[in-house]
């Protein structure tokens, strides 16, 4: 029976009937819900026995207080941990939570409020943060810190820190999100694939939704997605795989191109502002010329090595539009990282002279 027909059920239907009915409807119900995180099979546990969520919680363990009640919304409202402070009773219970010490706890602490309360004890507030914690812990009076340090931190145990690191890929999901990857989504591909490490994973991932965008003509996603992976190469130092990411980055946002099949309002009113340069929308922004800049000087390459470079992967890239040509793009590309204003205006005039004509 469907939900629709139990809804229409007749009145003078027989309580028995109506149990039947009801549970049919309340199972037929429970196929539309999506399952929450407590709700994932034991197979999916880490191999420290933990759900996603709780390994997320105990990465950031020692940001909470043992008496604390309230917990930042984010835990609630995007990973559905409705009681925070009873998971966390609970993973003390189990081994992977304890008190901190006041070393430990006063480490959370900012080095502006050690030396605030060093300040208000009479005692001197120089040297670094390591200094003004045995400072604090070995001149302060037991009334003076019971004043200013009422408080203890969770820690992890070594059964916390261990499960932790055999599920990192959960604190760096939840520390730099990757579009459309949740923590339960990056678990179940580091249970499908275990041989893989998890960037590795990561990277096939972002792969996969660059590809989506692209084939869906969804450029500016498309590009977003390639500078994600520039930062992602970048975190690891790999310099070189870094920079196909960034040229292609920068190659999509000299395009002109938001998506192939553009609303003709829309296009009609962007078009007025591609020209001329200094009220262009079409222009490179600071944070990845500062980028490139970074990545010219660390790879060591000539202004000569880097136009080559340009012309080489702009030749690999499809766009059904492009404002440059491939030869334009890469002088463009050069005179922003030299800062020459006066002959990008030359640029984009001789864009503007052809882009006109084409019309």
């Amino acid at each position: 029976m469907g939900i629709l027909d139990f809804l229409k059920r007749k009145e003078d239907e027989a309580p028995g009937q109506q149990g039947q009915a009801e549970q049919a409807a309340s199972l037929e119900l429970q196929d539309f819900l999506a399952p929450g995180p407590y709700e994932a099979s034991p197979e999916g546990l880490t191999p420290a026995g933990l759900y996603p969520h709780e390994v997320l919680l105990l990465s950031a363990a020692s940001s909470f207080y043992t008496d604390q009640q309230k917990f930042p919304t984010t835990l609630r409202q995007q990973y559905g941990m409705l009681d925070v402070r009873k998971l966390l009773l609970g993973l003390v219970e189990r081994g992977f939570l304890e008190s901190a010490t006041l070393e430990a706890t006063l480490e959370g602490e900012t080095v502006v409020n050690l030396k605030k309360t060093l300040k208000a004890c009479g005692l001197p507030v120089g040297g670094r943060k390591a200094e003004l914690i045995e400072r604090i812990a070995t001149q302060m009076s037991d009334a003076d810190l019971a004043t200013h340090f009422p408080r203890r931190a969770f820690a992890l145990t070594q059964s916390g820190k261990q499960a932790v690191a055999e599920a990192q890929y959960v604190p760096y999901v939840h520390r730099r999100p990757v579009e459309g990857l949740t923590i339960w989504e990056m678990h179940r591909l580091a249970l499908a694939e275990p041989d893989k490490t998890y960037r590795g994973l990561i990277l096939a991932y972002m792969e996969r939704r660059s590809q989506f965008h692209f084939n869906a003509k969804d450029y500016n996603a498309y590009r977003a997605m390639r500078y994600r992976m520039y930062q992602f190469m970048l975190e690891e130092n790999k310099l070189k795989k870094a920079f196909p990411f960034l040229v292609e980055t920068m190659y999509y946002d000299l395009s002109g191109m938001d998506s192939e099949q553009r609303d003709p309002i829309y296009q009609f009113v962007s078009e007025k502002y591609f020209f001329p340069y200094d009220k262009s929308i079409v222009k490179l922004s600071a944070t990845v010329v500062n980028a490139m800049t970074k990545l010219q000087e660390d790879l060591r390459l000539t202004e000569g090595m880097l136009r080559a470079l340009l012309l080489q992967f702009f030749s690999q890239y499809k766009l059904p539009f492009h404002l440059f040509t491939h030869e334009e793009c890469a002088v463009v590309i050069l005179l922003e990282l030299r800062g020459d204003k006066d002959k990008l205006r030359q640029v984009y005039e001789l864009a503007e002279a052809r882009f006109g004509k084409g019309k």
